[in-house]
Parts: structure tokens; C-alpha cells; sequence
């Protein structure tokens, strides 16, 4: 997905949000906003906007010197959300099927992102997402996947927030259960509010997964840039999951089979999304609207 025009003002959204988390200092936040301006008049439009945003973060870390500015919001979300699994695990039990109930449960968590917003409720959200239809469902076609795989078979999930890890966690037990090894790729460096390993080993994800960092500090999963030890196993994997916004603009143009599984937060990523799996764009404005796509590699939106 290549950067939008609209994106630009976004990117001096939320540099004016980070500045101020960062620092008290009007003369530093105004530099960066300056400072930021000018990445914007130089940007690559055909860059995906997550890799795009790497250069407006590192220059907020360097003039406000603050490298993880929302890491205080990060350890918050984590509690609550681990504070919510006991219940989502008892809605998971009277369920009919508690694989696809938690893969509600990590779509719906995908509101916590700070990039996209600043002010959303989780405890709502993890109410609607299992009351609302999926925008886009290809809920089916995973479930059906999962049942040609066998044990040992090889599953790669991308991960997306903090907070939201916790709720990928219901998910990823469900798949190790049936005896798949699983392999959780987070971010290498800080950046928003993505998760990183120390976010995965707080939910317990190490118990059940193998944790691996991506090598970047990308708020998506740039192939081009990443780790060759995440190139290889994205390779290999017999099946693969993308949490969120930001993995979905990286990848949504590679050739490989992903399930994209996503709150859509931005009118830009509903467009583009409608467009290739074929959706309405009335239907995906970028209003918090779910989504279970099936992506096969190719630009035209077909499915297998």
C-alpha cells in the first residue's frame, strides 16, 4: 500500500501527540513539528506509510529525547488486558467454537493503537467485536485451512500492539493446542505503541510460542527490511496471520498467502482494502469496522 496524501497531515498528527507526551518543552515541540514538515516535502509516496514513519519517529526520539515515548501506556494497556482474560476465557468456554470466539477477541483488540488513535475503549470494543459482523469475512476459509493442516505444521503470527498481544495470546494457545508450532514475530526497536519481546514475555506468549523480533523498528513488517531469520521463516510457514493496520499497508501487496486480521481506523486503509478484496467502499470507511481477509498474493483480490 503506497502513501497517501492524506497521510501527510496524519504524520503531523501525531507528531504534534508524541511531542507532547515527550516533553513539556514548546521550543523542542516545535522543532519537531518543523522538523517533520520537512520529512513530509521529501517523502517517497510509493513507500508503504508504516516505513514512511520511520523517519518521523526516530527525528521525534532525537530532538525531544525520548525513545519510547508511550511506554508507560504500553505496560497499561498489557494490565488491562491481561486483567480481561479471565473473562474472555469464559466466554471462550460456553462458546461454540473458541477459536474463532478469540480470534474476535485479538480483532477487537486491535483498536489499541496509538498511531491511528489516541482515544478509543477497549471494554467496549471486546464487547461489539463479538456482537458485529466482520466487514470482510474469510473467517470460514482459515477455519477450513486449519483442518488440512497437521501437527508440526508450521503457523507465523505477525504481532501487532501492546495490550493487544494479550488478546493474540487467546489465539495462539488455541493454535498450539492442536499442535502447531507457532512463531510470534514483534518489533525489534521501539516505536508508537507496537509490542515488543518484553511485551510478549509479559502475557505468558513465550509458553506457547517461539518469540522472534522482526529486526526492524517498523510499525508494520517492511519484508525488504526485516531479519533474514524473519525472511526465511515467513518462507517457510504453512500458514500466516497479520495482526493490524500497519503489517496489513507492508504486506498488502506481496506475493504470499496471509490472513489479515484487522480494526480498520483510516479511511486510507479502507479504501485500499475495499479495492482489492473487492468490498464496498461504503462498507469499510475506516470507522472501526472488523476484518478477516483472505489475501493470496495477488492484486485482484481473488481468494483460494
Amino acid at each position: 500500500m503506497k502513501t497517501a496524501l492524506e497521510c501527510l497531515p496524519c504524520y503531523l498528527r501525531q507528531a504534534l501527540q508524541v511531542a507532547g507526551i515527550s516533553t513539556d518543552d514548546v521550543a523542542l515541540q516545535l522543532q519537531t513539528m518543523r522538523k517533520v514538515a520537512e520529512l513530509t516535502i521529501a517523502m517517497d509516496m510509493e513507500r508503504t506509510p508504516p516505513e514512511n514513519s520511520v523517519a518521523v519517529y526516530r527525528a521525534i526520539a532525537e530532538i525531544t529525547g525520548c525513545a519510547d515515548p508511550y511506554l508507560a501506556l504500553k505496560q497499561a494497556s498489557n494490565e488491562q488486558a491481561i486483567a480481561l482474560l479471565p473473562q474472555c476465557r469464559d466466554i471462550m468456554t460456553t462458546s461454540d467454537n473458541s477459536l474463532a470466539t478469540a480470534l474476535r477477541f485479538a480483532i477487537g483488540g486491535n483498536i489499541i493503537d496509538y498511531g491511528a488513535t489516541y482515544s478509543f475503549d477497549v471494554e467496549q470494543a471486546m464487547v461489539r467485536c463479538l456482537r458485529v459482523e466482520y466487514a470482510v469475512d474469510n473467517s470460514a476459509d482459515f477455519l477450513e485451512r486449519l483442518e488440512t493442516m497437521t501437527e508440526g505444521d508450521r503457523i507465523l503470527y505477525l504481532a501487532d500492539n501492546s495490550g493487544e498481544i494479550v488478546y493474540d495470546l487467546l489465539v495462539v494457545k488455541e493454535l498450539a493446542d492442536r499442535g502447531f508450532l507457532v512463531t510470534v514475530a514483534v518489533k525489534s526497536g521501539a516505536i508508537i505503541n507496537d509490542a515488543l519481546f518484553a511485551d510478549a514475555v509479559a502475557c505468558g506468549m513465550d509458553q506457547y510460542a517461539t518469540i522472534l523480533e522482526n529486526g526492524t523498528s517498523c510499525p508494520g513488517t517492511p519484508l525488504e527490511s526485516c531479519s533474514d531469520e524473519l525472511a526465511r521463516t515467513f518462507q517457510r510457514a504453512d500458514l500466516i496471520i497479520s495482526k493490524g493496520q500497519g503489517n496489513f499497508e507492508t504486506l498488502s501487496e506481496v506475493d504470499a498467502e496471509i490472513f489479515f486480521l484487522l480494526t480498520v481506523k483510516c479511511s486510507v486503509v479502507g479504501a485500499h482494502l475495499a479495492k482489492i478484496s473487492k468490498t464496498a467502499k461504503t462498507e469499510l470507511p475506516g470507522n472501526g469496522e472488523l476484518v478477516f481477509y483472505h489475501y493470496n498474493g495477488n492484486s485482484d483480490g481473488k481468494t483460494h
